[in-house]
């Protein structure tokens, strides 16, 4: 099924930016959205307690356009803030955008375009940049498949076969799907957008994707938080981990759904596992290593998964490998899944020993 482009719906787009202390980057993001082709739109911004300028320089854009709309509280995390935003929107679409990236001029033109009532999610193209630029280093992970509603499909078995970005920013969400869903992001955590996105595609009925590159994710920012991994981001990953197990996989009465949500936590378990080791591979010295060892192998004997759907031989035998030794030394088994990418007679040897110390 693809969209008719005949009459077109011209939605009201809400932005929620979720500002602290982005002084060096607010007019840059700002003006991004007031260079905008699509002109159907209002900008929440969620001044969460900043202590420099923000504050000032988004009370300026409000005078220079009334679309732009300032929320002040108290610092409360990128997910309160976000949170804070959603309880001020008014229009009939939701869209992420955080104040050191930038949209294409486009951006909002090509994703409405894509947009009926009956699409819960547009998911437009993301490409990655280094600071405030436009200049495309790479792109996130985006469906082929474009300008076609995919309907009676289960996205979390979607994402695990063909994978997409995760990131909520550059979705444009159906207002009423959110609303009526009610959904929000987990306060006091890290890397939130990993339990929005299962949510989100797990409770989405029609989704689109869009072939046009509507963002540009800095990746060169050094106070994100993705740029200081501690203890925090280990804990956060096994928060929304252990969530999407006790919300979802454990009160799924559907088996062939429970299947394919179990294998979502198996893969982000390996992923979240072989984070925190190369994490260490390239910090020796960090003082959380037996902590963090700890907390894994607690977590992953609380939710073990041992049933998966085939994705692929590749992948199957990842999960074959983590099943077998992860509860029993996650490093081993971080050591296991790693050299399947690595077809050597090294590595054969290597693996023979890493499975005996393992027993």
């Amino acid at each position: 099924m693809s969209v008719d482009n005949q009459n077109k719906i011209t939605p009201l787009v809400s932005i929620v930016v979720p500002c602290y202390n982005v002084e060096q980057y607010i007019d840059k993001g700002l003006q991004s959205i007031l260079s905008q082709t699509y002109s159907r739109w209002e900008c929440i911004l969620v001044n969460d307690g900043s202590t420099d300028t923000t504050e000032e320089k988004i009370k300026a854009w409000t005078l220079k356009d009334q679309r732009f709309k300032l929320v002040s509280q108290s610092n409360k995390g990128l997910s309160g803030a976000r949170n804070a935003g959603l309880k001020h929107i008014k229009g009939d679409c939701i869209y992420f955008f955080d104040p050191d990236d930038l949209l294409d001029h486009n951006c909002l033109t090509y994703l409405t375009h894509l947009y009926e009532d009956s699409i819960d999610v547009v998911i437009g193209k993301v490409g990655c940049v280094y600071n405030q630029t436009t200049e495309v280093i790479r792109t996130l992970e985006h469906i082929a498949a474009t300008d076609k509603v995919f309907t009676n499909t289960n996205f979390i078995e979607l994402y695990l076969k063909e994978s997409f970005s995760v990131i909520a920013c550059n979705k444009l969400y159906n207002a009423s799907f959110i609303l009526s869903h009610n959904l929000s992001f987990k306060d006091g955590i890290v890397h939130e957008d990993e339990l929005w996105f299962f949510k989100a595609m797990y409770l989405a009925k029609q989704i689109i994707f869009s072939p046009n590159i509507t963002y540009y994710y800095n990746i060169g920012n050094q106070n994100s938080i993705t740029k200081n991994y501690s203890l925090k981001n280990l804990t956060s990953y096994i928060d929304v981990i252990e969530t999407i197990y006790e919300t979802y996989y454990l009160q799924e009465k559907d088996d062939e759904k429970q299947l394919i949500i179990g294998t979502y936590i198996l893969n982000l378990q390996i992923d979240v596992t072989s984070g925190f080791f190369r994490f260490l591979r390239k910090n020796k010295t960090a003082p959380f290593k037996q902590e963090g060892i700890q907390l894994i192998t607690k977590h992953l004997e609380r939710t073990r998964i041992t049933r998966y759907q085939h994705i692929n031989d590749k992948k199957s035998k990842q999960y074959a490998l983590f099943i077998d030794y992860a509860s029993k030394n996650p490093e081993i088994a971080f050591r296991l899944v790693r050299n399947t990418n690595k077809k050597t007679i090294l590595k054969f040897f290597e693996n023979v020993y890493l499975k005996f110390k393992a027993k």
